[in-house]
Formats: structure tokens, sequence, C-alpha cells
């Protein structure tokens, strides 16, 4: 049987480094906030950097910052699953339970003069552009499906090169919108970056307020995330929908 990654993490300290022995006591303090956190976050969290994690990530033979958060979620989901198993009325009350913390909790994270900034310039804007990939396209949609009904002119965009194409012709009248849970989609960055140096106004809607999307945003709205990587983006995407 493989070895359980939390097991992994307390037998192997000894051997740690300073900087990776930090990074593995911010992991065993708290592993279900880790799994909801980008490089970054884990990084400045632990008093390390990014390619400390990176070398903690590999030390403990994961190839990769994500494939270690997915293993350690599946973990935690596993062994929740198995402590909290109940009846099918309870799971739907759960789920509702949940969708419902995850608004409450965006409405909680929400930066009011952020939002009324951003509607300002999308009320203003001759034109809107959204970007949203895999998941996130579905609340691109939904925005543009909005934003139609209020007359305004938008489009969305959910394949990376047309993104990046419309971003650079973009221009001071227009707004870029990007969505994205995890706030490290490099297509959707480099989609919000081209816009931000063509001079549009850009908007970012993330569950990590602190990530490379939120660097590239003028205006940054917070969702709420309070799903593992098994379950991830259900209840982020009504919280972005929310939003």
């Amino acid at each position: 049987m493989q070895e359980k990654i939390l097991a992994r993490l307390r037998s192997s300290q000894p051997s740690l480094s300073p900087a990776l022995l930090r990074i593995s006591e911010y992991v065993l303090n708290d592993p279900a906030k880790v799994v909801n956190q980008t490089i970054t976050e884990v990084a400045d969290g632990s008093g390390s950097s990014e390619a400390s994690v990176l070398r903690f990530c590999r030390d403990i033979k994961f190839s990769s910052f994500q494939r270690f958060k997915l293993a350690l979620g599946i973990e935690l989901s596993t062994h929740q699953t198995i402590r909290h198993a109940s009846p099918s009325g309870d799971v739907i009350d759960d789920t509702l339970s949940t969708a419902i913390t995850a608004l409450k909790q965006t409405k909680d994270l929400l930066n009011h003069a952020a939002l009324e900034l951003a509607a300002k310039q999308i009320i203003r804007a001759k034109s809107i552009d959204l970007y949203g990939f895999g998941g996130s396209a579905n609340v691109a949609r939904y925005a543009h499906y909005l934003f139609v009904r209020f007359g305004l002119v938008s489009r969305v965009l959910d394949d990376p090169h047309l993104a990046v194409m419309s971003a650079v012709n973009l221009g001071p009248k227009q707004v870029a919108l990007a969505i994205s849970e995890s706030g490290s989609s490099k297509d959707t960055i480099n989609s919000l970056m081209a816009a931000k140096a063509a001079g549009a106004f850009t908007i970012a809607i993330t569950c990590h307020i602190r990530s490379p999307i939120a660097a590239n945003a003028d205006a940054v709205l917070g969702a709420s995330s309070t799903d593992t990587p098994i379950t991830r983006g259900a209840f982020s995407r009504v919280a972005g929908q929310y939003l």
C-alpha cells in the first residue's frame, strides 16, 4: 500500500532542510487549507519561496505542486468520506449547505469599492471581453447572457489563442473580464496581461486574490471556494455567478 502523504511528511521531517521543514510544518498544520491555495500563497504562508515549495513537492516524489495538491486532496476527501458517510437525504442537505456557505463567504469577501469600480467601467465600456477556460467558461457565458440582457456589448472568448488575439486589439474604452478559480491559469493570465498592456480596464474574478491573475487586474472580485480538488469548481462557479 502506498504511504499516505501526511504520514510521509511526518516521517521525512528529520531529514529536511530548514526551508523545506517550514513548508512541511505549514502543510501539516492545516492540510485542508493548503489544497485550496496557490503555490504563491503556500510560499508566503510558510515564509519560503515558490522555488522551495516546488523543491519540497519533488522531495516527496511529486513532479509538480498541482500533483501534490491533487493527491493531498484525494487523501483528505477519502478520509472525510469515510468519517462522514451519511444517508442520501443528508448528502442533499450537505450539498445545499456547501453552496449556501460559498455564497455567504463570497459576500463577506466582497470588496465593495472594487465591485463599484468594476460596475462603472462595465456600464461605460464600448465592449466587454470575457475570458474563461475549462469550467470557468460557464461563468463567462452566464455573465455574457446577463450583459446582453442589459443591452451591453460583450463576447465570450473561451479559446486561449483567440482570447489573446482579441486582447491585443482592445483599448482604453473597453473592458476585459477574466474568470479563474485558481488565479494561476496561464491562458487566462496571458489574455488579461495582453488586455492590460493594450490599455483596457481589467477585472478578475478568482478564489485567490493574491494570485497572478489578480496582479494583472485593475479590479479584483474574490469568490469563495469551499470545495476540495475532488469536487472543485462546482461551488466556486456558483460564487462566481453570484458576483
